[in-house]
């Protein structure tokens, strides 16, 4: 049932469209964090861009393409680029269709492989597709391009498989099962994609996707928090050992997900539960600067979920926060800029995500993507 609902909404989602229409390239407007950002993304562009295979490699000193991970991150950081400015939205267009050499369209629920594949692979992380639903829904909030939700729902149904009773409930991290483990990196990513695409959908649709949602929140709190508020990493499921070991990607997307129930249902404990993961993130910084301990890689997105919660509870920590945040990783990459896409890409997202707190155009798409949902 749960795959004839996602697979229906495949159809809806390409006629569906705001009262405003087709967005149009927005003009360079000008902020510091835009002109940093600017900055990394054309150091990318001409380190990491292969433009014969229309891919990014994984290295400076490693030339075969990145691994989806890093994709997923890098076409994020492509979306915010494309609301500032057009360049990046030809490139954001053609890395799209070369990763289809990454979708494994011959698995009996198709989905991203790690690496490119001739298909039938047995090799998906549950996580990996979960951040790829994010971003192409985003993509698609900017574009209104039907590809980008088409794909984002087939990449939903192929995150959703992962989702069974075993344990109580929770998404599995690999789709063999491997570490034999069910992680909060999979399940608050999963959740908030069954909130993002049903922000789009009819009253029925959305009401599965958000009971989905809903349920992969309450297995991950029931079997992952702490009790300071934060989320261990993940759960054995055979032998119920959980590696407590407390990561800002993880806080964030269930910040996240706690963020998209409100949005929802409007019932004010799931804003209450945002704002006391938000609180407790402070125990996450490094007291040395002010920014989150962890590689920018994970932290990138601690940040984003700072931004979100400012923009529904206006608490200027929140802010002060993702900008200390920007100004350390973007000193650290003025150093000495990383050798590898993933953390170039990470920096290049949360300075556009602090670029769009900074101008209209950013203010006025998050907006627009904020007041759609219910």
């Amino acid at each position: 049932m749960r795959m004839f609902i996602l697979n229906a909404l495949i159809g809806a989602l390409l006629v569906i469209g705001l009262s405003c229409g087709r967005a149009q390239a927005a003009p360079v407007e000008s902020s510091p964090s835009a002109i940093r950002a600017t900055e990394v993304m054309d150091h990318i562009q001409k380190n990491f861009w292969e433009e014969k295979r229309s891919l990014y490699r994984t290295a400076i000193d490693k030339p075969d393409p990145d691994m989806i991970w890093g994709n997923g991150v890098m076409f994020s950081a492509l979306v915010g680029g494309s609301r500032h400015d057009p360049r990046y939205g030809p490139v954001m267009r053609k890395f799209f269709e070369a990763m289809n050499g990454y979708w494994d369209d011959k698995a009996r629920v198709p989905g991203y492989e790690p690496a490119p594949t001739a298909g039938n692979g047995h090799d998906k992380y549950y996580d990996d597709n979960a951040w790829m639903v994010l971003t192409f829904m985003e993509a698609y909030q900017l574009t209104r391009e039907p590809r980008y939700s088409k794909r984002a729902v087939e990449t939903l149904n192929f995150v959703l498989s992962g989702l069974d009773s075993e344990g109580g409930g929770g998404v599995w991290w690999h789709e063999l099962h491997r570490d034999g483990t069910k992680n909060t990196c999979v399940n608050g990513p999963a959740a908030v994609g069954c909130f993002e695409v049903a922000g789009f959908r009819d009253a029925k649709s959305s009401a599965e996707l958000i009971a989905q949602g809903s349920a992969i929140v309450d297995w991950t709190v029931k079997n992952l928090q702490a009790p300071n508020g934060l989320f261990s990493d993940s759960k054995n499921i055979a032998t119920g050992a959980v590696n407590r070991d407390q990561l800002t990607y993880n806080a964030a997307l269930m910040l996240r997900a706690f963020l998209g129930l409100y949005h929802h249902t409007g019932k004010p404990e799931y804003l209450s539960e945002a704002k006391r993961i938000g609180k407790a993130a402070e125990g996450l910084l490094d007291s040395r600067n002010g920014a989150y301990r962890d590689a920018v890689k994970w932290s990138h997105l601690m940040t984003e979920a700072d931004l979100q919660l400012h923009r529904v509870t206006k608490e200027a920590y929140l802010l002060q926060r993702a900008r200390k945040n920007g100004e350390a990783h973007y000193a650290a990459w003025k150093a000495e800029p990383p050798k590898d896409l993933l953390a170039n890409a990470s920096i290049a997202r949360e300075l556009w995500l602090l670029a769009d707190a900074e101008t209209k155009v950013g203010q006025d798409f998050w907006s627009a993507v904020d007041g759609g949902k219910k």
